[in-house]
């Protein structure tokens, strides 16, 4: 479904580097300490408009793709299945005459929470993640891989650890995956995570150092809460990336202003932040969000409600406030299956500047079979059921049938927290 195409939305000029660095991949992280402001609330933004750019393909009931645990075969997006829109798929060759050269045109993905793992109590159970996905790290991603490939940047929330220590935090759910897991996200063409949620600690400091060294022997870029990084695709186009688990507008600020000042031609600002289960975003996040987008922030992502929650534009700058979960182990059976790839395509143009040229969005379901979870994202037939759903809940329309629990810290607990330690570090 196309969230938005036309004239282009111009982005703020940055502070840019003489040249990008052509062919390779680079990392630049910086860690900031922050202050923090309490939430208030702000009206909402206008709507979107769409139109079907999803698969056509059969379906199980709920519209589902069919596939089993194992023995799946990869699920491909070649241009010649895609509805005939008159518009040029992502990936395409062709530039149709009078149009943007396809070099100066980039494509940066997003997904929801990824927890390459289980929970620690039940690791070991069948059904669960390590048990359905064995040695086969190609598994996971294999239904929305091509789709990965095609693009200059994915970026997923990593909320688990990667280690083998195992030793948990003494909290209720504890998340962990074997280091050798690191492989999956390479086999799905993940290039960046975000460790800034509240499972990357669960198997305490030595975990998350772990985890680090992991990402890190893959060339895969990670910020933890708090933290900035720089990453210049194979292309040349350097993404400056915020990850933040406990946010205020002093390290949103701050932040925005280093990576501007590093010659990040696109800022992401990631956040974790809002209430599980819950399809509306709170003050806090609308707040928050929007201040990332007025500081500069041209794409604003957030993760922890596991579900989709609404897309909105702010200013020159496109927010997603909650891309739920995609590959995901740390529910069997989740109640909700519905997630989505958020496409969002950039322009850079002769003067250097960079314009948001085109929003998709790819409906998927965080499993490939009906009524449990397999572990392998896959994306919904157009117009199905699960489209449907996917397309009310990024436009706040869609009607829950019941409210699902709080999570168990709020934002405001979290920025309470926050404050607290930027009293103690100023």
């Amino acid at each position: 479904m196309r969230l938005y195409s036309g004239g282009g939305k111009r982005l703020p000029e940055k502070n840019r580097a003489a040249s990008a660095r052509k062919g390779g991949k680079r990392l630049a992280p910086s860690r900031h300490k922050t202050a923090f402001l309490a939430p208030v609330a702000l009206l909402a933004a206008g709507g979107v408009t769409l139109s079907a750019w999803l698969m056509t393909e059969g379906t199980l009931p709920g519209g589902l793709w069919p596939g089993e645990a194992t023995g799946v075969t990869e699920i491909t997006v070649p241009a010649e299945t895609l509805p005939d829109t008159g518009e040029t798929p992502t990936g395409a060759e062709e530039t149709p005459s009078g149009q943007t050269p396809e070099s100066d045109r980039f494509v940066l993905s997003f997904a929801g929470d990824c927890t390459l793992g289980a929970e620690h109590t039940a690791w070991d159970k069948a059904g669960n993640f390590p048990d359905v996905v064995g040695d086969d790290y190609a598994y996971p991603f294999s239904g929305v891989r091509e789709v990965f490939s095609r693009d200059d940047f994915t970026f997923v929330n990593l909320e688990c650890a990667l280690t083998d220590h195992d030793v948990p935090a003494d909290k209720t759910y504890r998340f962990r995956g074997l280091p050798e897991y690191g492989a999956i996200l390479t086999e799905g063409s993940v290039e960046a995570v975000s460790l800034a949620n509240n499972h990357s600690q669960d198997y305490g400091s030595a975990g998350l150092k772990e985890t680090r060294q992991v990402l890190e022997s893959l060339g895969i870029a990670a910020g933890g809460d708090g933290e900035t990084f720089l990453y210049t695709t194979d292309r040349g186009l350097r993404v400056g990336v915020y990850t933040a688990y406990h946010i205020g507008k002093q390290g949103i600020r701050q932040a925005i202003s280093s990576l501007q000042e590093q010659g990040a031609e696109v800022i992401v600002a990631a956040f974790h932040a809002g209430t599980e289960g819950a399809y509306e975003p709170t003050d806090f996040q609308r707040q928050m969000f929007r201040y990332a987008a007025e500081c500069g922030a041209q794409i604003v992502y957030n993760s922890h409600p596991h579900v989709l929650q609404p897309m909105e534009y702010w200013g020159e700058s496109v927010i997603f406030y909650s891309l739920g979960n995609f590959c995901f182990g740390g529910n069997r059976n989740p109640s909700d299956k519905d997630t989505a790839i958020l496409q969002v395509t950039v322009e850079r143009q002769e003067d250097g500047t960079v314009m948001l040229e085109q929003v998709d969005a790819l409906a998927c379901s965080v499993t490939s079979t009906s009524g449990r979870n397999d572990y392998r994202p896959c994306l919904y037939a157009s117009g199905s059921a699960g489209a449907v759903r996917v397309e009310q809940k990024l436009h706040e329309t869609y009607q829950p049938k019941a409210t699902a629990p709080p999570s168990a810290e709020t934002d405001g607990e979290k920025t309470a927290k926050a404050e607290n330690l930027a009293a103690s570090i100023s």
